[in-house]
């Protein structure tokens, strides 16, 4: 999300939200799985450490368990593979001004870590030719007359698709493109308007992290306990607490905070006794993922147009079809030589269906249509993520399909005061991991009051 800023037609929706504790911590109890502490919380992205960090701090005994075997969720960083930063997930560190991490690594003098702004330079091309402005405006005009239209929709709970009137322009799909699968993981077939128009915000400036939001994330909640490897397979609910049965063992406790993704959710994977209202099980679904994935290729020098951190947009071939079938590029990210080039929506699934191998393939087709042949040259090594099959996960950020926009507020609503529910897609920022980590912090709050 948050991405692109051409956009400036309507006053942003503006609100305040707590800002995250940035004192560093030290000595937090662990517990034991064989323990009955006051709350549970499942997941150990950013929505749950922050929850269990904010309750260990009030003097309450909570388990964080997590499923995988590290922490950060669809915030990671690797370091292996290409033997620089790489974010398989998050990337971009949106909203500055507000972004708790952005406030963690000012407000503490974090040593080792580089954030600096997002310059947002991009580049347009038609074949091999690069647009120089105002050549490339076609593409902005029908990039804004889009936005607008989904802007003056934004009272109706209704698809992009259907509120989207001029769709005969040749950058149509780009736009498309830039908008849908790019912004929101989704084709305009697939998220809400008033969704979109709610998630706003005042504009500030997004960041980048040069060893890697993941890393910067890890680094923030080094210091909270979890209890890896341990997947949540049940939930019994009722006056007396919860009970948590989990592969390693059962769990009781006061209440719980459930932060795993709405994927997850929606799978059935996690089962409840007894079962939840229907309204909630539709919000699992109804505030569905969408499907991002990065194809990473790293080269031996940088021949892309901008230094570090430029975008590279291009005229689609197929006009008009029925989801734009293409990626936009993030190059030579923090100077690494490693770019990012990123598919959305169900052309995201088709690549992760077909297989890493023909995802990489497309990329470089389209890349050597731009660059030539020095592409396969110069490329040393490439990834791609394969989020909609991540079993952790099953898709990469969350928003409301046409006519689900309500179900965000049911989404967020506790369960008998035992369950209460957290995580990016039942943030006012969804889809960002400042938004994830403000969702623990208002779950852990609503706990503390109950307790």
């Amino acid at each position: 999300m948050d991405k692109h800023k051409k956009f400036n037609f309507f006053n942003r929706r503006q609100f305040i939200s707590s800002i995250l504790s940035v004192s560093a911590l030290i000595n937090l109890p662990k517990i034991s799985l064989a323990s009955d502490p006051d709350v549970i919380v499942i997941g150990a992205g950013a929505s749950g450490l922050a929850a269990t960090e904010y309750l260990l701090k009030k003097g309450k005994s909570v388990i964080c368990i997590e499923a995988n075997n590290r922490i950060g969720g669809r915030c990671y960083t690797d370091n292996a593979f290409f033997g620089v930063p790489y974010d398989m997930g998050a990337h971009w560190i949106t909203n500055n001004k507000t972004n708790p991490y952005v406030h963690y690594w000012n407000e503490n003098n974090i040593e080792g870590f580089n954030l600096y702004e997002d310059k947002e330079y991009e580049s347009v091309y038609v074949g091999n030719k690069k647009l120089i402005s105002p050549e490339d405006k076609p593409l902005w005009d029908q990039y804004n007359s889009i936005l607008k239209d989904i802007g003056r929709s934004s009272n109706k709970d209704i698809a992009p698709s259907e509120a989207v009137s001029n769709k005969s322009s040749e950058w149509y799909d780009t736009a498309h493109l830039i908008i849908g699968p790019y912004d929101m993981a989704k084709d305009f077939d697939h998220f809400s308007c008033m969704d979109w128009w709610n998630y706003l915000e005042p504009e500030t400036n997004s960041w980048f992290c040069s060893e890697g939001y993941g890393a910067l994330v890890k680094h923030r909640w080094r210091n909270v306990p979890v209890q890896f490897n341990t997947k949540a397979q049940t939930i019994k609910w009722g006056g007396q607490g919860v009970k948590i049965e989990t592969n390693k063992g059962t769990i009781s406790s006061q209440t719980c905070i459930l932060t795993v993704s709405t994927g997850v959710l929606a799978s059935g994977k996690i089962k409840f006794i007894p079962m939840l209202a229907m309204e909630k099980y539709d919000s699992f679904s109804g505030i569905s993922m969408g499907i991002y994935n990065h194809i990473a290729l790293q080269f031996k020098k940088d021949f892309f147009p901008h230094d570090k951190d430029g975008y590279i947009y291009y005229k689609l071939n197929s006009q008009n079809a029925p989801i734009p079938r293409g990626v936009a590029g993030l190059t030579n990210s923090s100077g690494s030589n490693l770019s990012y080039f990123d598919a959305g929506g169900e052309f995201a699934r088709e690549l992760e269906n077909v297989g890493e191998e023909a995802s990489i393939d497309f990329v470089l087709g389209e890349l050597k249509s731009i660059f030539g042949s020095k592409v396969e040259k110069l490329l040393i090594k490439a990834h791609a993520t394969s989020w909609a099959s991540n079993p952790f996960t099953l898709g990469s950020y969350a928003s409301a399909e046409p006519g689900s926009f309500h179900l965000r507020k049911v989404l967020r609503q506790s369960v008998g005061d035992r369950i209460f529910t957290a995580g990016e897609a039942t943030a006012e920022e969804w889809a960002t991991v400042a938004g994830a980590t403000r969702s623990g912090l208002r779950a852990a709050k609503e706990v503390i009051k109950i307790l």
